[in-house]
């Protein structure tokens, strides 16, 4: 049977809401970030596309090549992303691990009292 270590539970409560959530709600924006420029850099061209079929404005070579590059720089940035969303995901499953070893501790079954 697991016994709760209060004080290891108002140290992980107190730290992680002066210093976690600060961390986490930056990287969380970061990441949202990161999936905003990808997904909208692969969008551009089939946008350029619809402008140009609807005739909202005038075709344009160069508007056209710099939504290619876009295309491409934003295929080239999904993988980085799916990683980065993978290896995140995997830090906050071990720091609550952690923070469930902090605050649960197991009796040493190999003393007797």
């Amino acid at each position: 049977m697991k016994r709760m270590n209060y004080l290891g539970l108002f140290g992980v409560i107190s730290f992680n809401v002066i210093v976690f959530s600060g961390i986490a709600a930056a990287v969380a924006g970061l990441l949202f970030a990161l999936w905003t420029i990808a997904i909208s850099f692969i969008v551009s061209p089939v946008l350029l596309v619809i402008v140009n079929v609807l005739e909202l404005q005038q075709f344009n070579v160069l508007q056209t090549v710099l939504s290619l590059i876009l295309f491409l720089i934003g295929i080239g940035l999904a993988p980085l992303a799916m990683k980065v969303t993978r290896y995140l995901g995997a830090m906050f499953v071990k720091y609550v691990e952690y923070n469930k070893k902090a605050i649960f501790k197991t009796p040493d079954t190999s003393t007797i009292y």
